[in-house]
């Protein structure tokens, strides 16, 4: 309840403001109204975004730690906005944005009990090395924004634009390596059976898997930008800034599960978000766009 309390008022507080800038902006008399009536009103653009990206994994249950590299990817929007007065105005868009990171754990333990095929019962002692795995998520991009500009002159100016954008995941792939050892601790004899492949006891076996992360299909997030506007004429205008965005409430449709095994049997390898508690996306960038102005 208290999330979309939350996100019910990120969308109506963007709504306050813009009415209250344009109250502000029209009441200064008739000849700033005359001043902008016809001018700069509606535009349409396309926009670039080269950015950093993080896919966070918080509170794996693994003792561990995970270890993060940011990945990089390059995003676009069409976007058009329309201003109610000369500096405020309501941006809404649609575009596709990508993010990745690199995840690592330099080593893994775990020891659990379970039963081989003749029902005996036994100790699993499993250690791993070298863990790794690429975690990749796109969404389209659904940006709604209040959009405010700053003219500093006829053809030169800034600009800022901030939001929330509603997220619908269109690809969510995870690949994931490492170097096992399964030892079988048989407490009834007492024996280890180690290095035993054949009996599901291999050592330094080196595992791959991939497969898809389990992503809420609506998610939200968090968008602001803001730079500088040049206008080659009356119908062309660059746009350069800087770029933000952060999901605001966990993304993973996985349920938290206190007996998550990374690995519990040779040849498996689960997804480091399966075993998190959340997950989230964060990126920061450049913004390259251009804007055409039609009234």
């Amino acid at each position: 309840m208290k999330i979309k309390i939350f996100h019910f008022r990120f969308i109506i507080l963007p709504l306050i403001l813009l009415t209250a800038l344009n109250t502000a902006i029209n009441s200064q008399g008739t000849d700033s109204r005359r001043k902008y009536v016809g001018k700069d009103k509606l535009y349409l653009g396309i926009t670039f975004i080269p950015q950093q990206t993080n896919i966070s994994n918080e509170k794996f249950s693994a003792t561990s730690v995970l270890n993060y590299k940011k990945g990089t990817s390059v995003n676009f929007a069409l976007d058009g906005a329309y201003f109610f007065s000369r500096i405020a105005g309501i941006n809404i868009g649609a575009g596709f944005g990508s993010y990745s990171t690199k995840l690592s754990m330099d080593s893994y333990s775990i020891k659990f009990q379970t039963v081989d095929s003749e029902n005996e019962s036994y100790e699993m002692r499993i250690s791993g090395t070298s863990i790794v795995e690429n975690q990749k998520i796109s969404f389209l991009s659904i940006p709604v924004c209040l959009a405010l500009r700053f003219p500093a002159g006829n053809k030169f100016g800034f600009y800022l634009k901030g939001g929330m954008s509603f997220e619908i995941p269109v690809v969510k792939t995870y690949e994931g390596t490492g170097t096992f050892t399964y030892d079988g601790y048989y407490s009834a004899y007492p024996i280890l059976l180690q290095d035993l492949p054949a009996y599901g006891f291999p050592s330094n076996l080196n595992t791959s898997a991939s497969g898809t992360l389990q992503i809420k299909s609506f998610n939200t997030a968090l968008v602001a930008s803001g730079g500088a506007f040049f206008s080659v004429n009356k119908v062309i205008q660059l746009v350069l800034g800087a770029y933000f965005s952060k999901s605001l409430a966990n993304i993973s449709a996985y349920k938290p599960d206190s007996s998550f095994r990374l690995t519990s049997a040779a040849n498996e390898l689960n997804s480091f978000m399966a075993g998190s508690s959340s997950a989230g996306i964060q990126a920061f960038g450049l913004s390259f766009g251009v804007r055409f102005f039609l009234k």
